[in-house]
């Protein structure tokens, strides 16, 4: 910015501005026609760097989004993965109906799993820590619903 200010301090209106009421540089002065003549009355100090455009700002943008974009379908796509594990895992037991509850060892292997990958994703962004709460809460209840159906747990009564 300040060598865009440093490339504008040397410039003034020329002789055939001057003659007029002073122009004002604007975007509806160039939509009116207005003449603007621009003439270096000193040297222009310009500072050492290189200039980036919008254009080049925007096309980064679009990239790194891309790959965040793809970065977070994995993780999210993980997570219903395991998720879905854990669904199917419980429901057979269910199906064959479990005696015991050491028969939900595996099912809550799978949980604690798919636990590790929903914690790992609020820690890099990709999940809102209340959105993981809720489907570590939804993989709880799901288990202790099939439990209850199979009389292996009781709810305390408060």
């Amino acid at each position: 910015m300040a060598s865009i200010c440093a490339s504008f301090q040397g410039l003034s209106l020329g002789a055939a501005a001057a003659k007029r009421a002073p122009a004002k540089l604007s975007f509806s002065a160039t939509l009116r026609g207005t003449p603007v003549v621009a003439s270096t009355s000193k040297a222009v100090v310009r500072s050492e760097g290189f200039t980036v455009y919008a254009a080049q700002n925007s096309l980064k943008r679009q990239r790194t989004s891309e790959k965040a974009r793809l970065y977070n379908k994995s993780k999210k796509s993980e997570i219903f993965t395991r998720s879905k594990k854990v669904f199917m895992e419980i429901d057979a037991l269910v199906k064959t109906g479990a005696k015991t509850e050491d028969e939900f060892k595996n099912a809550e292997a799978l949980i604690a799993a798919a636990f590790k990958t929903i914690d790992n994703s609020v820690a890099k962004g990709v999940l809102h820590k209340n959105t993981a709460d809720r489907r570590k809460s939804k993989l709880c209840r799901y288990k202790t619903r099939a439990l209850e159906q199979l009389g292996l747990y009781t709810a305390a009564s408060a």
